[in-house]
């Protein structure tokens, strides 16, 4: 029994790996004829988009590493980085397989919690929105004191987004609701426990986050030039910080159509082509997705290959 035990801790990452780059496979072949018209960047556009797109997967690590190691995980920030990787390789899939692997990982490698993590991510999410909320407030009225004419419907999603933190304050009372509603809001509350009772550990992760959009609103900004369309880069964080509504709604692998949808109707609503609009969000998808695959394969065999490691370990112990 030992023994197929560690035959298969052997072969499980090869496993994985295999199908994280079945699943990239499916992917491009169902939407390549949409990616086609794209593949005629600039070398200068590509190296630029990629390296921004490298950064964004920083930050991520860089969140991963504040917020796991503040609720007890000893994780290295290569690891960090790492599931920064998987998370956005696994949410290629047309549901959310960023969290899973991620949670999953977290549980069998360092014995972090289920509701634990669910709660924290939830709650980090919301202060996100919240956080981008606040840059596309300041950009808004940054554009009415220069005189920019910027449409009510925009004024009225940003303060609804920057709002949203507002739901930690709510007077529920969790008493008058249903059992599973009950365990929801505590586990919601046991998450933003662990943000609010650290502010410096808060303000870091939003810092963080700030940088993402900004690094998102660059990555924008390249694309749009690339087709030729005069964009401002504070037009662009308008549209980098409204894509963080895009993991609200993740019906389609990586969130396809709905970013692009979320760009085109902000932009749309700016006085630029919805059209167009979407071909230069699919110009930053094209090669970020190059990127995420790349290291998502190889990250998804390393810390697979750590987790078959670390089970061969305890299967050998426990039989001692």
């Amino acid at each position: 029994m030992a023994k197929k035990s560690s035959q298969l801790s052997k072969i499980l990452p090869f496993f994985f790996s295999v199908g994280a780059v079945i699943v990239f496979a499916v992917y491009i072949s169902h939407n390549f004829a949409h990616y086609r018209q794209l593949l005629h960047l600039s070398i200068g556009s590509t190296i630029f988009l990629a390296g921004l797109a490298l950064g964004s997967l920083f930050c991520s690590g860089i969140i991963n590493y504040s917020l796991y190691r503040n609720l007890g995980v000893s994780l290295p920030f290569s690891e960090s980085f790492g599931l920064a990787s998987v998370n956005t390789l696994a949410n290629q899939l047309p549901f959310a397989g960023g969290i899973v692997a991620k949670g999953v990982y977290l549980k069998r490698q360092y014995n972090l919690p289920y509701t634990r993590f669910l709660s924290a991510t939830v709650a980090l999410y919301a202060c996100f929105i919240a956080a981008n909320g606040v840059i596309g407030v300041a950009i808004i009225t940054l554009l009415t004191v220069n005189g920019v004419s910027v449409p009510t419907l925009l004024k009225m999603g940003f303060a609804a987004m920057t709002a949203s933190v507002l739901l930690f304050w709510l007077p529920v009372d969790i008493k008058s609701l249903s059992d599973k509603w009950r365990k929801r809001f505590k586990q919601l509350g046991e998450g933003w426990q662990v943000l609010s009772q650290n502010q410096a550990l808060l303000f870091e992760l939003v810092g963080v986050q700030i940088i993402t959009t900004l690094v998102a609103a660059g990555r924008f900004w390249i694309a749009f030039h690339v087709l030729s369309q005069d964009v401002t880069y504070a037009q662009c964080l308008l549209f980098a910080a409204a894509t963080v509504l895009t993991r609200l709604i993740n019906i389609a692998p990586g969130g396809l159509g709905v970013r692009e949808g979320i760009v085109a109707a902000v932009a749309s609503l700016l006085g630029f082509e919805a059209g167009i609009s979407a071909v230069a969000v699919s110009i930053d998808r094209l090669v970020a997705t190059s990127v995420i695959v790349v290291l998502g394969t190889i990250y998804t065999y390393v810390l697979s290959k750590k987790v078959a490691d670390t089970d061969q370990v305890d299967s050998t112990i426990s039989e001692e």
